[in-house]
């Protein structure tokens, strides 16, 4: 039983396993992307010190709200840890370092009440420096050999999975199984109406008055953020999920207008393989069954 559960896990390693040039592309484009395009800090220095209040954890111990110059030096030092992500020296603590100035920035952000959704895009550095994407175009890899590992991949989409299973049953115990309900539709009717910001195709996608589909949408949503956590032993599979959870992340926005697409950077590196191990092959599964049916 234990040679068959460790044979299980060997294969589905192997089927998380990053391929080392396309992976250092993502680390790469992370890197810009922390670089060039990350949200400002210094708003958090100029709202009342009254709203401060961090959240619970370790921002619990930050009594005082962080001057405009901690802020600033929060940033350059943001920065100075991107560069190094990029050019790739001692990868693993440049990903550590930059995991950890992402939730330092997030953590401040959260404390005015407001929680965004990109925790995954946080922690993805960190996930990825330990799978190897320093293994190519970088100066380790220049160095001395550097592989890429796949244990590291599966944590990490146990992590995904888990989290997105926390969106959904909280949907699941508000009713959106229902029948009789309509939740997405309330969403976005109630976007349209006070804000922030609708979706653009939200004011047409109101017009169409048909329970199904709208119910349809709930259904949908719930699978989405739902199922991924149950395939995380099927790497291929996983992948599908993650495409459709893309999809479903399109689908948020255009109809709610809220940005999910910072997660993108932490569903790249599971497809960082042959694109033919991408999704499940059926050609495959039905060669494996002709075989299992095989006499010995």
């Amino acid at each position: 039983m234990k040679e068959r559960v460790a044979a299980l896990l060997d294969r589905v390693v192997v089927g998380y396993a990053p391929t080392a040039r396309p992976f250092a592309v993502v680390r790469i484009v992370f890197a810009i992307k922390v670089m060039l395009f990350s949200g400002d800090l210094l708003w958090i220095g100029q709202v009342p010190a009254q709203f401060f209040v961090p959240p619970p954890g370790p921002f619990s111990l930050i009594t005082e709200q962080p001057s405009v110059e901690a802020l600033v030096a929060l940033t350059v030092v943001r920065t100075v840890v991107a560069v190094w992500l990029l050019v790739g020296w001692k990868t693993l603590w440049a990903s550590a370092a930059t995991t950890l100035i992402l939730l330092v920035a997030a953590g401040l952000s959260y404390s005015f009440g407001k929680v965004d959704h990109f925790i995954l895009f946080d922690l993805a550095p960190l996930a990825f420096g330990l799978a190897g994407w320093g293994a190519a175009w970088s100066l380790d890899a220049r160095r001395r050999e550097h592989t890429t590992r796949g244990y590291p991949m599966f944590l990490f989409a146990t992590v995904v999975g888990f989290a997105m299973l926390t969106a959904a049953l909280p949907k699941i115990r508000a009713g959106w199984l229902d029948p009789s309900r309509e939740a997405t539709r309330y969403f976005v009717a109630r976007d349209e109406v006070a804000g922030p910001l609708p979706g653009p195709w939200g004011e047409f996608a109101l017009t169409i008055d048909v329970a199904l589909f709208w119910k349809l949408l709930d259904w949908a949503t719930i699978f989405a953020e739902g199922w991924l956590i149950f395939v995380i032993l099927l790497p291929r599979v996983f992948r599908l999920g993650l495409a459709l959870v893309v999809l479903f992340h399109i689908g948020v926005f255009v109809l709610m207008g809220i940005d999910f697409f910072d997660n993108l950077y932490a569903y790249a590196g599971f497809f960082c393989v042959p694109v033919a191990r991408w999704f499940p092959d059926p050609r495959a599964l039905i060669r494996r069954r002709r075989a299992a049916a095989l006499p010995d």
